[in-house]
């Protein structure tokens, strides 16, 4: 049987590389995209920028002490989900439709049906070259033969990097890294391993599976796998996405009702209109988020039946504030409409 060959393909720094696209001026310059208020954080860094320490997530303030000649852009997300949009055909179109779109800047392809006689690198510098000439975007590309060993893989060269992981230099490349680099390890599970000395990602492939649900649970299997490259290579196929959300954080900490519900309707406007992109709706889930002046964050969510329009996603959004929230003082309020 051939042995599956998978790619992972991520646009390097997107959001500031299409504001470079947009505005020539800012190239060679350190940039971040994000809000300009004092509670705006960074939303991505270029590398020139992550040169003087600013990070995604980083509160703008910060990301300005660090780099005082910091460039911030306010975010066109429009722009970012054409050019996403734009970058997801050309690889459909130019090499093959196996493709998994995992976020708005990357994605996974299965090329082996069309390896024939040539090698997985051949089409990872066919595949940059192509993004780069025809969109003037950098990418960096995994080789694997899952999901999990090719997103790994495009980590370790960026940017414009290629990199392969596989059985014979698993151990070389992957297994001295920090365990909080292993993908799919999030803070929480990073700090429980560490406290039964699973250090680095070596020591979690070597680790006991059944000493190790004693912490983890069913997880600690997948892991394991992970850690040991066997993790699963099926992609999902399907381009239609599984959610739509809009969040806002405001300024100052409120519990004005209009503040509120305007910001509410407004969100609902801009997602109700990326759902008129789908098929007609019977069914779908609907949420409200908000995070409260003690960083406290709260979900609530409902299903609605029957056929969906903006009038009745809407008057759902607001009964779900108005019955969970309405008086609270927050800082964040979200919606989210799932399970079409």
């Amino acid at each position: 049987m051939k042995k599956t060959t998978i790619l992972h393909v991520d646009m390097n720094c997107f959001f500031c590389s299409v504001e470079e696209l947009l505005n020539p001026k800012l190239s060679g310059k350190p940039i971040a995209v994000g809000g300009k208020s004092r509670r705006s954080v960074v939303s991505s860094p270029n590398y020139i920028a992550r040169q003087y320490g600013v990070k995604a997530a980083m509160p703008m303030y910060k990301a300005l002490q660090k780099c005082p000649n910091l460039i911030v852009v306010e975010s066109h997300f429009d722009k970012y989900e054409k050019y996403s949009n734009d970058f997801i055909t050309l690889l459909k179109e130019n090499f093959t439709n196996q493709v998994e779109i995992a976020s708005i800047d990357e994605c996974y392809i299965d090329i082996t049906k069309i390896l024939n006689k040539k090698t997985p690198q051949y089409f990872a510098i066919k595949i940059q070259n192509t993004i780069k000439n025809k969109l003037g975007l950098n990418v960096s590309i995994g080789i694997g033969t899952n999901r999990f060993t090719a997103k790994m893989a495009s980590g370790l060269k960026k940017p414009l990097g290629i990199q392969e992981i596989n059985s014979s230099n698993i151990a070389k490349t992957l297994w001295s890294l920090p365990i909080e680099e292993m993908h799919m390890v999030g803070p929480a599970t990073a700090s429980a391993l560490k406290k039964i000395n699973i250090l680095t990602i070596g020591d979690l492939a070597k680790s006991d599976s059944f000493v190790l649900q004693k912490y983890l649970g069913k997880r600690a299997v997948e892991l394991i796998h992970n850690a040991n490259g066997k993790s699963s290579s099926e992609l999902i196929l399907s381009s239609k996405p599984k959610s739509f959300s809009k969040r806002h954080t405001f300024e100052y900490d409120t519990n004005n009702y209009d503040e509120i519900t305007n910001q509410i309707k407004l969100q609902t406007k801009d997602v109700y209109s990326q759902l008129q992109h789908t098929d007609k709706l019977q069914n779908t889930t609907i949420s409200i988020v908000v995070k409260t002046n003690r960083l406290t964050t709260i979900s609530k969510s409902k299903t609605l039946s029957g056929n969906i329009n903006y009038e009745i996603v809407l008057s759902g959004l607001l009964e779900l504030y108005e019955n969970n929230f309405y008086n609270k003082t927050i800082r964040l309020i979200g919606v989210c409409l799932s399970n079409f």
